[in-house]
């Protein structure tokens, strides 16, 4: 593993008895970059990141976080790198003040003035029960309490899961600023897609336990186009279209959503000799939904 890379798998996979819930994954996350790990539901997300900290046994293939084995290098791991989890439990009958004290003991890397700083950024009461915090408010804490001691690398398990719309995009954009300050890696879980776009520079998409692609978000975007073919009458089927991903058929018109858009698309498009084709650009949900929708192609 090259110094340029945060998180690394090779054959990394999971069953549960007979069930594959990650197969064969092979990712690579490079230092310094805003990691969308993006996956419907049950695609196998969370699954792989209790691998990465040693929170769950792999059945086969390996798994190093910043340059360390996660099995023989798992407290090492968790010591240089900062985790929140889903729905993070925490002790609800500490006060803010009082958890931020008993979680710095575990840290000798911990800094007072970080940590004074995020609970004042992030409006965090300090006489206040974390039981009555709101459930934002517990998500900013559970992210204070990650980010206090300078980790190198933040992973992130859907940390936006149950708030509301105004919330995720203050969290997430918040997130992104104070990370950014520092020059770490962030690698965050999300099956809330519209929500990444404005703030990773890398995308990794899981189905069914696959990786199905891993690239830059500007490459993923500038080669996804949607083709909008018109007929005089009902469309062909798209027999040979280079990198289809999704075929729909609305009236007269046929759908083409591709990969790796390029001079040669337009040509097999206009062989199917329709009265025009227009060529439009995609969000990353519309590109999200293209590749894992049960109408892929």
């Amino acid at each position: 593993m090259d110094t340029g890379t945060a998180i690394e798998t090779h054959g990394l996979t999971k069953r549960f008895w007979k069930k594959t819930v990650v197969d064969g994954l092979e990712l690579r996350v490079p230092a310094g970059s805003i990691f969308a790990f993006l996956g419907r539901n049950g695609a196998g997300k969370t699954t792989t990141i209790r691998m990465l900290f040693d929170l769950l046994d792999r059945t086969a293939g390996t798994a190093r976080v910043l340059g360390l084995d996660c099995v023989k290098g798992a407290r090492e791991i968790r010591r240089r790198v900062g985790y929140v989890a889903q729905n993070e439990d925490l002790y609800d009958w500490m006060t803010v003040e009082r958890m931020i004290w008993f979680c710095k003991g575990f840290y000798p890397t911990w800094d007072d003035k970080l940590a004074a700083d995020l609970r004042r950024r992030l409006e965090l009461p300090p006489d206040t029960r974390i039981r009555t915090l709101s459930r934002g408010k517990q998500a900013q804490l559970a992210l204070l309490l990650a980010m206090a001691y300078r980790p190198e690398l933040l992973i992130l398990d859907e940390p936006t899961a149950g708030l509301d719309v105004v919330v995720r995009r203050e969290f997430l954009e918040g997130v992104i600023q104070l990370v950014q300050e520092e020059g770490r890696t962030i690698f965050f879980s999300t099956h809330l897609v519209h929500e990444v776009e404005r703030v990773a520079d890398w995308v990794g998409i899981m189905e069914e336990g696959k990786l199905i692609y891993c690239a830059p978000l500007e490459e993923l975007k500038s080669g996804t186009r949607r083709l909008v073919c018109r007929f005089p009458a009902i469309p062909p089927a798209p027999a040979r279209i280079p990198g289809l991903l999704h075929a729909e058929k609305l009236g007269k018109d046929l759908v083409l959503t591709v990969r790796d858009y390029n001079e040669q698309t337009l040509v097999a498009a206009h062989a199917l000799k329709p009265e025009s084709v227009e060529v439009e650009d995609l969000s990353l949900e519309d590109i999200f939904v293209a590749m894992v929708g049960k109408e892929r192609v």
